[in-house]
């Protein structure tokens, strides 16, 4: 169980190292690839989950939801991709950081439900990024990489 902010940060910092193997691994010309039209390219996996812990940190520190939005424009290459998840990950985690233990276990609000503790959410957050993680996995297997 979570409890605290530090052995948190340090155990997400082994989910996102898990993450970046296979991010710096994108062949440069297949940052915008995606399987089929509709999905998700390989750059908008990524800069979705930079997004979304955004989205999911500032929810836990100023309980409310924001959308910071994906704004790394299409067809960015993958060093500006990469540089943008870099950028988001430290200032998620310098906010993190920040955030007394005890505010784990407050209530924050959810999307369409009851408001649930703020450690959950840094769960749902560990999970979202694991999911994206194994879809950018079948994407590079698909690419041959």
């Amino acid at each position: 169980m979570l409890q605290s902010v530090q052995s948190f940060i340090e155990y997400f910092e082994g989910v996102r190292r898990r993450t970046l193997r296979y991010v710096r691994v994108i062949p440069a010309d297949s940052v915008e690839w995606m399987p089929k039209e509709g999905e998700f390219t390989c750059g908008e996996i990524v800069r979705h989950i930079a997004a979304a812990e955004e989205m999911f940190v500032g929810v836990v520190i100023e309980g409310r939801w924001r959308y910071p939005g994906h704004d790394a424009a299409p067809h960015s290459s993958l060093d500006v991709t990469l540089a943008r998840l870099d950028t988001c990950h430290a200032q998620a985690m310098a906010r993190l950081s920040e955030l007394p233990d005890e505010a784990l276990y407050q209530p924050r609000p959810t999307l369409n439900g009851p408001p649930v503790k703020a450690r959950r959410l840094l769960m749902v957050m560990v999970e979202h990024e694991v999911h994206h993680r194994s879809q950018l996995a079948v994407y590079l297997a698909l690419l041959g990489v």
